[in-house]
C-alpha cells in the first residue's frame, strides 16, 4: 500500500470515530508543540518526506525547490540527476552557489564530486552539464533558468 492510499485509508477510518477530546496529558504536549512551533516561525519548513520534485526539463533532471526569498529572488534547490543525465548549455542570470551533496556533476573537462563547492557567476555562459554516477546539489541561486 502506497502513501496515498494509506492517507485515503485513514480518512476513511477517521470518518467512523465519534470525535473524542484529548485526554489533558496529550492537551498539554500538543499545546507544547504548536507554542514551540510558533515561537520559531520559520520561514521554510520541508521535510524529507514531503512530495514537491518537478521535472527541471531535460530527462533525468529534476528539481525541489526548498525556499525562495520572494524580495530578491534569490531561491534554495535541490537537483538530482540520474546517472548518465545532462542539461544544456545556459547562461547564469545571477551568481549560483552549487555544493556536490553526492555524486559527481562536470562540463568541459572539469569535475566535481561530493563534498566539492563551485560558484558561477552572473552572466556566465555554463556549458552542458554532466553527471556520470547520477547526483544530488544544492543550489542557491537568483531568478535563473532554473528557478
Amino acid at each position: 500500500m502506497n502513501r496515498d492510499e494509506k492517507a485515503a485509508l485513514a480518512a476513511l477510518l477517521a470518518e467512523t470515530l465519534e470525535p473524542a477530546p484529548p485526554r489533558p496529558a496529550l492537551r498539554a504536549r500538543l499545546t507544547a508543540r504548536i507554542a514551540e512551533y510558533e515561537a520559531v516561525k520559520p520561514l521554510a519548513d520541508i521535510r524529507s518526506y514531503d512530495a514537491g520534485w518537478t521535472s527541471a526539463g531535460a530527462p533525468g533532471v529534476e528539481i525541489r525547490q526548498l525556499f525562495r526569498d520572494k524580495a530578491t529572488g534569490r531561491a534554495t534547490v535541490l537537483i538530482r540527476m540520474e546517472p548518465g543525465a545532462t542539461f544544456p548549455a545556459h547562461r547564469h542570470g545571477d551568481d549560483e552557489q552549487c555544493f556536490v551533496l553526492s555524486g559527481d556533476i562536470g562540463f568541459g573537462e572539469l569535475v566535481y564530486r561530493q563534498g566539492d563547492f563551485v560558484v558561477m557567476g552572473k552572466g556566465t555562459d555554463h556549458p552542458e552539464i554532466r553527471t556520470r554516477q547520477g547526483n544530488m546539489l544544492l543550489i542557491v541561486a537568483g531568478r535563473n533558468e532554473l528557478i
